[in-house]
């Protein structure tokens, strides 16, 4: 479950993100006072225009930068004191998290999982599990620079 409640994120704009906005204010407001509950099982959707918010609520609630105000649960763990017990509960993907382009599938599934302190016994067992659950064995070798997107 994840809980939102009154979610505002303020970014601090330096002068050259200023100018570029065309803008004397030094403050950008990104999310104002959000407040959603997405229950297990739910699947939600973040819809908006450029610049609504959606990529900064998704960074808060993977822990990668902290809200200006307001609470996020997740599975009942408070993101600025639990991120890491967050961080074992979720999943996020942007298109702007650049893996090395060099290393293949099978690597960079093996580096994950030892980053997050999986042993190796039962890291091979989820890589072939999911490998196969997710039709990728093919693309096992392949090197990330060699894979679409939605591969």
């Amino acid at each position: 479950m994840i809980e939102i409640r009154n979610l505002t994120k303020i970014y601090k704009l330096n002068k050259k993100q200023m100018a570029e906005s065309k803008t004397k204010n030094p403050k950008k407001m990104a999310v104002n006072n959000l407040s959603l509950t997405a229950n297990q099982g739910e699947i939600y959707g973040l819809l908006g225009p450029n610049g609504a918010g959606k990529t900064t609520t998704l960074r808060c609630i993977a822990t990668l930068i902290k809200p200006t105000q307001g609470t996020i649960l997740v599975n009942g763990h408070e993101v600025g004191r639990e991120a890491e017990e967050v961080r074992k509960s979720i999943g996020f993907l942007t298109s702007e998290i650049k893996l090395d382009e060099q290393f293949d599938v099978d690597y960079m599934f093996g580096f994950f999982g030892r980053l997050h302190g999986v042993p190796q016994e039962q890291l091979e067992q989820r890589k072939e599990e999911l490998f196969e659950y997710f039709g990728i064995r093919e693309f096992a070798h392949k090197q990330i620079k060699e894979l679409s997107t939605g591969m």
